[in-house]
């Protein structure tokens, strides 16, 4: 005879296996892959999206190899005079190129005037881009100097440039250098005291695409992982109903406890397939070469917005993930008891449906400009960490939830 137990063990794996059913393993890997190409990959494959942004990312990453995750005064004169010998590079490009030997190029500024030369005749003639032959060699030295054979040389002297600018700006200016972006005096002072203290914590090295570009695609993939968790999750209770199985479960030596050990699968089965959903898609986006800046701070004189902490990049990615776990088994709670006392399909949509219309709703509001000034969240509450105690609100209304399930098992016959 099993054990306590061993008949619980027993029990929780046949839950599992109620869950996890091929059929719906290979539903949810189909509905994966269409979410990943319609609202997923756009940021994996355009990220950084443009010539600049690229330039933005390889000049970052060329001064953390240089200067480790901040830059001093000194170190910044040392990366600008650096600057010089990329304007020489670009302006060699631009001189032994076929276009700058066709117009007598032979600077980077003297293309820029010609670009814009050429842009403003084409708008005073009216003429369109295919009639201009000036335009199109104009367009085919642009693509030359941001392409590959050049190392993008537009991108990385644009950054260069302008990262010398705003580091200057910052170190002028202080908390005004980005205008007056603070909407309270709250604001400005944790700005002050956090950042341009006795420790210059503005010198912090970190591109603004980075935490901007991840906050996005991780508000995307929570959407993905709330669904994948309601489509997992809602069936198990409604297919006991229909197949009459709920009387034998009540009626066996396990009786109303099974509604525990459901939960249990329940809950497991969400951080399983979270933990799966994390690793696949988020795995696919920290190739796209973030992991370099992991150690550094998220507020950074590189033009990102103020931020509530200051936590490294690699800290502030983990609390995300930590906000999708509690998502993830908040919405597993709520799905179960509101599917709980479904008697068919039809009802448990009625019911899952709109809790999903809302997740859906709120978890991009929760992930983009996580703990930044700039965070709807925040916005909307006036509360630092908003966002932490959404997600922690979800779960606790997911444990809510799921109280009152086992309240309403223990009342069946």
């Amino acid at each position: 005879m099993l054990s306590k137990d061993s008949k619980g063990g027993y029990m929780l794996r046949e839950e599992l296996k109620k869950i996890w059913r091929p059929g719906m393993v290979l539903v949810l890997a189909v509905l994966g892959l269409i979410y990943y190409m319609m609202f997923l990959e756009f940021y994996i494959s355009h990220f950084p999206n443009g010539p600049h942004a690229e330039g933005m990312l390889e000049i970052g990453k060329q001064m953390l190899e240089a200067y480790g995750t901040e830059v001093s005064g000194q170190e910044m004169a040392d990366f600008e005079s650096g600057i010089a010998l990329l304007r020489e590079e670009a302006d060699r490009y631009v001189a032994q190129s076929s276009i700058g030997k066709k117009y007598g190029l032979e600077t980077y500024e003297q293309y820029g005037a010609f670009r814009q030369e050429t842009l403003e005749a084409l708008h005073e003639t009216g003429q369109t881009a295919d009639q201009n032959e000036t335009y199109a060699d104009v367009m085919l030295l642009e693509n030359y100097v941001q392409g590959e054979e050049t190392g993008n040389i537009e991108g990385r002297l644009y950054a260069a440039v302008w990262y010398s600018q705003i580091y200057r700006r910052w170190e002028l200016y202080g908390t005004d250098g980005r205008g007056d972006v603070f909407a309270s005096q709250k604001e400005r002072e944790h700005a002050q005291e956090m950042f341009f203290g006795t420790d210059p914590k503005w010198q912090n090295i970190l591109p603004w695409d980075i935490t901007q570009t991840s906050g996005v695609y991780a508000g995307r993939l929570l959407v993905w992982v709330c669904l994948s968790v309601c489509l997992l999750l809602a069936p198990l209770p409604v297919l006991d109903r229909m197949a009459g199985m709920r009387a034998v479960q009540y009626s066996s030596r396990h009786g109303h406890r099974i509604y525990r050990t459901q939960l249990a699968a329940v809950l497991l089965s969400a951080l399983v397939l979270t933990a799966a959903n994390l690793a696949l898609f988020g795995g696919l986006f920290a190739r796209q070469g973030i992991a370099a800046f992991f150690p550094c701070r998220i507020f950074s004189f590189m033009d990102t917005p103020f931020a509530w902490a200051d936590w490294t990049y690699g800290s502030w990615c983990l609390v995300l993930v930590l906000m999708c776990f509690l998502m993830a088994a908040g919405t597993a709670g709520m799905v179960f008891f509101l599917s709980g006392g479904c008697p068919d399909y039809i009802a448990m949509l009625l019911r899952v449906l709109p809790l999903f219309i809302v997740l859906a709703f709120f978890s991009p509001k929760l992930m983009e400009d996580a703990f930044y000034y700039g965070n709807r969240l925040y916005q909307y509450t006036g509360v630092p960490y908003a966002e932490l105690v959404s997600a922690a609100a979800v779960f606790a209304a997911g444990a809510v939830f799921s109280c009152l399930g086992a309240a309403r098992a223990g009342k069946e016959p």
